[in-house]
């Protein structure tokens, strides 16, 4: 096997690293993690709901991070949205972490632009803390990811909300170019020192 110079190797390894960056993107939610311990990025009726905000409880108190919304509503539904800019026909993977008290009636959906990822129409609502993760196409250049929901008696948690680009299968093979790169490099023998 022939041993490639530094310069190759650096440069194959960061060329194959900026192609699988742009493949992965990060999240495209802001404000997921209602870290900013309000709504800030949302949108829609949640935000003139009095029975709906955000509560900061600390570290070690909600699900993750500091921070989590708390969705209730008094006489109709609310919505909950964010326009995400998504490229057509690219997947994503979608998750969130939702907790139901328990009460009834109750209802709570998610769409991603027009597909319906959940509902609770034909699922059960979680009453512990669970991460429901899903995939979806995006069909245009922005999506909306809603939350719609309905709880008179009581409340909904929600945490952790997350919207990532899935790398496609043909940037694994630049990956593995990039990290066998960076392999061969640092195997190879460093200057020898003369005396």
């Amino acid at each position: 096997m022939k041993a490639i110079s530094f310069k190759q190797g650096w440069l194959t390894a960061m060329a194959a690293l900026s192609l699988c960056g742009s493949a992965m993107a990060g999240d495209l939610v802001v404000n997921g993690g209602f870290e900013a311990g309000s709504l800030a990025g949302w949108s829609g009726s949640v935000l003139t709901n009095p029975y709906s905000g955000v509560v900061c409880l600390g570290a070690g108190s909600v699900p993750e991070g500091s921070c989590e919304a708390f969705l209730g509503t008094s006489g109709s539904a609310d919505t909950m949205t964010q326009a995400l800019s998504t490229v057509a026909g690219q997947a994503y993977a979608i998750s969130f972490l939702l907790q139901s008290d328990g009460s009834v009636p109750s209802d709570f959906s998610v769409s991603f632009g027009d597909q319906w990822l959940y509902t609770s129409a034909t699922s059960l609502l979680p009453t512990t803390p669970t991460v429901l993760s899903f995939m979806a196409a995006a069909t245009a250049e922005a999506t909306s990811l809603t939350f719609s929901f309905r709880n008179d008696p009581g409340y909904f948690v929600l945490d952790a909300v997350s919207v990532t680009a899935v790398p496609e299968p043909s940037a694994l093979p630049l990956m593995l170019l990039g990290v066998g790169a960076i392999a061969v490099w640092r195997r190879r023998p460093g200057p020898s020192a003369v005396a």
